[in-house]
């Protein structure tokens, strides 16, 4: 069996003599990695490009979502106001039951207070109270005035104002402060309950 012949390659161009100092060998090689470089920064072009479609995806989905969590928390606003308001109501009222005598006080002016008398503001403290308000007439004022001063829970009753209403109202506005005296709850209710009848007989010509 006879044997194939070998190729034999047979370069007729001069190499240039360029090419064998070191600065042409550096400019080959760099001409020759040039090419990889530049392919690779293209792959990197190109998968940077491809990943920008998924970022954005990504971005717009995070945006959604957080829009959706504002409105829900957004929603939750007027419950939350409701919420702290209720707890600020049950902490005073707390501490006003803490305290037995405010309590005590409320209920006992209450009795004092004619039905026609209206009172648009309150202020109770340990060992005192302050009342503005309105009545329609002098005899109700004289009767609040009147049971105050004979009431045993209240003493040192001061009248700081009364002045006619408006033109087209009738009555009068007024402003009370008294002292109060801590009484025993046992016997606050029949003692006032008694007293009023009292006051009561005894300021019915007002």
């Amino acid at each position: 069996m006879s044997k194939k012949p070998a190729a034999i390659n047979i370069n007729l161009v001069p190499k240039d003599p360029f090419f064998q100092t070191t600065l042409g060998r550096t400019l080959q090689w760099a001409l020759s990695a040039g090419r990889y470089i530049v392919i690779f920064t293209e792959l990197v072009v190109i998968i940077s490009f491809a990943a920008r479609f998924t970022l954005d995806r990504q971005n717009s989905d995070l945006a959604t979502e957080i829009e959706e969590k504002r409105v829900t928390i957004a929603s939750y606003g007027e419950l939350e106001n409701n919420f702290r308001l209720a707890q600020t109501k049950i902490e005073k009222v707390s501490a006003l039951e803490k305290d037995s005598n405010i309590l005590e006080v409320f209920e006992n002016l209450t009795q004092v207070t004619p039905r026609d008398v209206t009172l648009s503001q309150l202020s109770i403290q340990p060992s005192s109270v302050t009342i503005t308000g309105k009545t329609l007439s002098q005899s109700s004022f004289n009767l609040l005035v009147t049971n105050l001063q004979i009431s045993p829970l209240f003493n040192n009753i001061t009248v700081s104002k009364v002045e006619s209403a408006d033109r087209n109202a009738p009555g009068f506005n007024f402003s009370i402060s008294a002292k109060t005296k801590e009484t025993q709850p046992t016997t606050i209710n029949k003692k006032v309950t008694e007293e009023k009848v009292d006051i009561l007989d005894r300021t019915g010509d007002l």
